[in-house]
């Protein structure tokens, strides 16, 4: 986490199945999300590619790794939260049975939905099963900042156990946003699954754990812990952003009048006098590190900066030590109003301390030359000018508290869309400019009202992701909604497949890939057309895909039900080499 060039975690790698598992059913949490963030994810946990691979470049394989997840991930995010892509693609269209919208059920506005959570559900190919347990402080975005995350794997015994009863209630209060059956009968099983799923720490350190859900009744909440209860004898906290109150309050729980360590962001700083963390030594990141390893994006020319976005807790108190990590800031909210997840780590105080993880996080010295962070003077502390920005994100909130639906309309060869907007109050948006637009038809902009349409779109432009822009002097916000609508045409998605395989060539590789996971690689003819042979335009490769198919017959039978699949979705598109089909249907013969 601390050294970015040396222990940088890539996302996708926690997601891989272990050798010999595929990804049977996912669960996962985030606050914020980024759609191509979700696009890499599913190639991860379909595919175990890397995110970052060229794999994300090429249609063909997106294409395959959206199909072949999209029924086995249910992702979670807070309403209002996905932000808009630097390149709409059809593709967004088969993340749409994958995502579903939280609203945190608090009237508060400030109140959200801010887990980051995964929990995965592997099969061996001896049908064994492991879940790997997955919390982080990080969103599915591809934000820079500095993050934690913690993994642990388990496995299904005869033995019936409590100890994942909190994580079986978050998951039951996430079916309430779950718009799928066949998904929540899913969720249902797996609930019914992990009272037998015994987790393993796997940890020379740390000699227990408990899972922490907030917001989600009394049982199991943060409030509830010692972290915020009880008197602490030394105390390290990061956490990006915080309160004055929830800071004053560990300020006061100091039993040895020890210096409590405090890091976060400059920014946060200005909510506190000096009075309120005198208990504390307080540290921000360098500005040579926040500033020194900028990157500008080739799509929008941005400016990413990185800073902290970790939240840890470690509270020491006689011998025993309680690490506490995951999606809690030191914020009221986060505390007292918001849905978050957290794991518990405890260990002997002698294993696992502050000194221990002070000299890990400083780099062996607090004030030293190769510590990342600096010694704050609180009495140096400048306020912050407000952003317009916060404004616009509560009107944001606000709105997709709406009950906003729609429907898709027939109209000759395209279709029109109508939206509804019900429970709004002029009143509380009169003050803003507020557009909304379809996802792959930006252009037809229109005044946010209680009754919007949408006309002449072609089926594959219809999709239920809409784009919110609220307007304010000077500012902009612009956030994407997913919105249900009624009569969506059933072969919208065979259309997505149909505008990626538009040739011959994109067959071959399509198939190939489904087969073999690899491409046929085909070199162009002088003249750029590809190869031919006189039996027919790329009928030169058919042998090669003879023997991908002979092996799969004996390997993987059943993935020929996606070739028929592919078959009878493209057989119109006149992209189907010719001989294939012929060669399809004598495996077939054989196989049945």
């Amino acid at each position: 986490m601390l050294n970015p060039n040396n222990n940088r975690l890539n996302y996708g790698s926690i997601l891989y199945p272990p050798n010999n598992y595929e990804l049977d059913f996912a669960i996962g949490t985030t606050y914020s999300l980024d759609l191509d963030a979700l696009v890499g994810s599913s190639i991860s946990l379909g595919l175990s590619q890397e995110t970052d691979s060229n794999l994300r470049e090429n249609p063909i394989f997106l294409l395959e790794a959206l199909r072949s997840t999209s029924d086995k991930i249910a992702l979670f995010c807070e309403n209002g939260r996905i932000h808009y892509p630097n390149k709409p693609t059809q593709l967004y269209i088969l993340l749409e049975d994958i995502i579903f919208q939280a609203n945190n059920p608090k009237e508060d506005n400030y109140s959200s939905f801010h887990p980051k959570f995964w929990l995965l559900r592997f099969i061996g190919e001896d049908e064994n099963v492991i879940y790997r347990f997955i919390v982080l402080s990080r969103n599915l975005t591809f934000d820079r900042s500095w993050d934690v995350t913690f993994t642990m794997e388990g496995v299904k015994t005869d033995d019936k156990t409590n100890k994942n009863d909190a994580l079986a209630k978050f998951i039951e209060y996430l079916i309430k946003y779950s718009t799928n059956d066949v998904k929540t009968n899913k969720m249902n099983e797996i609930i019914e699954e992990l009272s037998y799923i015994q987790f393993n720490l796997d940890s020379k350190i740390f000699d227990d754990f408990e899972f922490i859900i907030n917001g989600i009744g009394e049982e199991y909440s943060i409030q509830n812990q010692p972290l915020l209860t009880e008197n602490w004898d030394e105390l390290f906290i990061m956490t990006p952003f915080l309160s004055k109150n929830v800071i004053k309050g560990f300020n006061s729980r100091n039993n040895k009048n020890s210096k409590a360590i405090l890091i976060t962001r400059e920014m946060s700083l200005c909510k506190l006098k000096p009075e309120d963390c005198s208990n504390f030594d307080v540290y921000k990141l360098k500005d040579v590190l926040i500033d020194g390893e900028d990157i500008v994006s080739d799509e929008t020319q941005r400016i990413l900066k990185q800073d902290i976005h970790a939240k840890m807790y470690l509270m020491e108190s006689e011998n025993e030590s309680e690490f506490y990590l995951g999606s809690l800031n030191a914020s009221h909210n986060a505390i007292y109003n918001n849905i978050e997840f957290m794991i518990k780590l405890t260990a002997k105080k002698k294993k696992f301390n502050v000194k221990n993880l002070a000299d890990d996080i400083f780099n062996g010295q607090k004030e030293g030359i190769d510590s990342p962070f600096e010694l704050v003077d609180m009495n140096n502390i400048k306020p912050v000018p407000e952003n317009d920005g916060k404004n616009l994100e509560l009107i944001i909130k606000k709105m997709v508290r709406l009950n906003i639906s729609g429907k898709v309309i027939s109209n000759e060869e395209c279709y029109d869309i109508e939206l509804n907007a019900e429970n709004g109050s002029e009143d509380d948006f009169k003050e803003f400019d507020i557009k909304i637009s379809p996802l792959l038809k930006p252009a037809l902009l229109v005044d946010f009202s209680e009754s919007m349409s949408f006309e002449k779109l072609s089926k594959i432009q219809l999709s239920e992701f809409f784009v919110l822009n609220v307007f304010s002097n000077d500012n902009h916000i612009r956030r994407i909604v997913k919105i249900p609508l009624e009569g969506m045409p059933e072969d919208r998605q065979n259309e997505v497949m149909s505008s990626i395989i538009d040739d011959e060539t994109a067959f071959i590789k399509y198939v190939a890939f489904l087969l073999g996971d690899e491409y046929i690689e085909i070199p162009p003819n002088d003249d750029g057309s590809g190869p031919t042979s006189p039996l027919g335009r790329h009928a030169v490769h058919l042998p090669t895909l003879y023997e991908k198919m002979l092996k799969t017959a004996n390997d993987a039978p059943e993935k020929f039900i996606e070739l028929d699949f592919l078959i009878k979705t493209l057989s119109g598109d006149n992209v189907i080499p010719e001989g294939f089909e012929e060669l399809y249907n004598t495996f077939i013969r054989v196989l049945d």
